[in-house]
């Protein structure tokens, strides 16, 4: 009788455990997910398959002391989006700066000022700059920028002085 109660609780957490795993999405699967406009603001641009790009089409601009910032772009199901990236050298006190993306319409009436903030460093949106000792980049979620917008990538010193890109 023992060993039938321990087979089915042992089965029945079996199954819960793949009932759990089929239910919460992965990041490896959010990748395929297809974009739709602004339904893809905050998504993470390392994530996604590109149709073109990303490519850099202002920066990367130096800011002095290691850090330098640009703006990405790539093209997903037929729409545009664009990001930002902090580059620095680790231990550079790059949490003290910050990177985001300012996106408006062409006329300016609707402006967004800061989306994306992310201070330098920051856990799951930093990754070492492929070839560097010690460097790193830390990049902002991707925002839709359809023909109607413009965007410009963004950094903030300690300071609280403020770069940005031209538009685009």
């Amino acid at each position: 009788m023992r060993i039938r109660s321990r087979i089915g609780v042992t089965f029945g957490a079996l199954l819960s455990a793949l009932a759990l795993a089929l239910m919460i999405p992965s990041s490896a699967s959010a990748g395929v997910l297809a974009c739709d406009n602004f339904g893809c603001d905050g998504h993470d641009p390392n994530i996604q398959s590109w149709e073109s790009g990303p490519v850099s089409p202002y920066g990367p601009y130096d800011l002095g002391g290691s850090f330098m910032y640009e703006m990405r772009w790539g093209k997903t199901d037929g729409d545009q989006y664009s990001w930002a990236r902090l580059h620095y050298i680790s231990g550079s006190n790059e949490q003290d700066w910050s990177v985001y993306v300012q996106r408006c319409t062409k006329d300016q009436s609707t402006c967004y000022w800061r989306l994306g903030l992310k201070k330098g460093g920051a856990s799951g949106w930093t990754a070492k700059i492929p070839g560097g000792t010690n460097y790193y980049w830390t990049r902002t979620p991707m925002y839709y920028n359809p023909s109607t917008h413009m965007m410009r990538a963004c950094v903030e010193d300690p300071s609280g002085e403020q770069s940005c890109t031209p538009w685009y």
